[in-house]
């Protein structure tokens, strides 16, 4: 009796061992996989913190990660995954019982631990990335004053003919209802950006593609919203008037907003008197920060775009559409000059081809590595 109970012991020990063994040995090559963004996003931590104590900027830093607001996210994403997961089971399977068909699929499809692992490091890194960017954006003008807005004007009329992009659209977009929805389109930019991230996060169907996205949609937030956006130091159309001393040839659009925000509410306007006087009041906190040049929305939004194109001609079309509202909205709700979608796309672009070569080479490192060591 003592000797089975002894010997069922042992066996538990074992397959406890064998089990944490497995456990370790995947968190150490899930790690391995994504060391590429961990190094971004390494870089960008200390340069983060240097940047604070080089210009003496310790009042403007606040490493959160976003509190309430983050975990609200989280949760109103994973969320809509499982209502959308619930209705494409249903769909392609029609099981008698919904629930713990859902609960049983979802074990065998997320429930590993090299998919577990693959998006919590993903997932976690997205959520730093955003506290160091926040950071940076709003140290950026004390920094870099804003000097290129009369410029950026000047090269948008240079550009268009010798009109205002937004004059351009505006016979178009100009009523408060088309606003409206313009609105809605940018305001929800945020919610679809992450999905599209959770959505390759757990991804396995194509690892390189995943991998792609993901140190792309990285480095878009490093290069286009830190670096370029000091280097081009810009407030915007929204704010030209009290940023640039003279006529300012956006009032006219900003006017309309108005009217047309007492009609239906444009959203924007109030985050763009919020952003101004929190950078007049210079408060850190999660509205904060303007920069223009070049457009992170329009970044990402090309970026998913770029993405849904190597996926399918449906994905594709429909984050172009996208795209292409982002690109207007931008104009027309007085964030940005038209050339700072045109800079955003051109370095969306550029780091997309460059990371693409980049996780290729180390994919097919990895995989030259382990053939050794499988064979042996």
């Amino acid at each position: 009796m003592f000797q089975t109970t002894d010997t069922a012991q042992s066996g538990v020990f074992q397959q406890a061992t064998e089990q944490l063994r497995q456990l370790t040995t995947t968190l150490i090559v899930c790690l391995s996989q994504h060391r590429f963004i961990i190094g971004i996003l390494a870089v960008y931590a200390i340069s983060c913190m240097v940047y604070v104590d080089l210009f003496n900027l310790h009042e403007l830093s606040r490493f959160s990660l976003f509190g309430a607001l983050g975990f609200a996210l989280l949760a109103m994403t994973l969320g809509t995954f499982f209502i959308i997961y619930c209705i494409r089971l249903q769909v392609r399977e029609k099981p008698e019982q919904l629930f713990p068909a859902v609960m049983a699929q979802l074990r065998k499809d997320f429930f590993t631990y090299e998919r577990f692992f693959n998006a919590a490091i993903a997932i976690m890194s997205f959520y730093l990335l955003l506290a160091i960017f926040s950071n940076f954006k709003r140290m950026i003008p004390l920094v870099v004053p804003f000097y290129l807005d009369t410029f950026f004007f000047e090269l948008d009329k240079a550009l268009h003919f010798g009109m205002n992009p937004w004059e351009i659209i505006q016979p178009i977009l100009g009523y408060p209802l088309v606003t409206y929805g313009m609105n809605v389109l940018y305001n929800v930019w945020l919610f679809i950006i992450i999905m599209v991230f959770y959505w390759q996060a757990f991804s396995t169907k194509d690892k390189q593609l995943r991998m792609q996205y993901i140190s792309s949609f990285f480095l878009c937030w490093v290069i286009v919203g830190s670096l370029a956006a000091t280097l081009l130091s810009s407030a915007g159309p929204c704010f030209y008037g009290a940023m640039v001393t003279g006529d300012n040839p956006y009032a006219p659009l900003m006017e309309y907003l108005y009217r047309a925000n007492d009609i239906n509410t444009i959203w924007a306007l109030d985050m763009q008197e919020t952003l101004l006087e929190n950078y007049r009041l210079r408060h850190a906190g999660p509205a904060t920060g303007i920069t223009a040049m070049p457009s992170v929305h329009v970044s990402i939004a090309w970026l998913m775009t770029l993405l849904g194109w190597r996926i399918n001609k449906v994905v594709g079309s429909l984050f172009t559409i996208y795209c292409f509202f982002i690109v207007l909205g931008s104009v027309h709700l007085g964030w940005h000059y038209a050339v700072d979608g045109y800079a955003s796309i051109a370095l969306t672009s550029l780091i997309w081809v460059v990371c693409g070569r980049v996780v290729k080479r180390m994919q097919a490192r990895d995989t030259a590595e382990a053939i050794p060591a499988h064979q042996s």
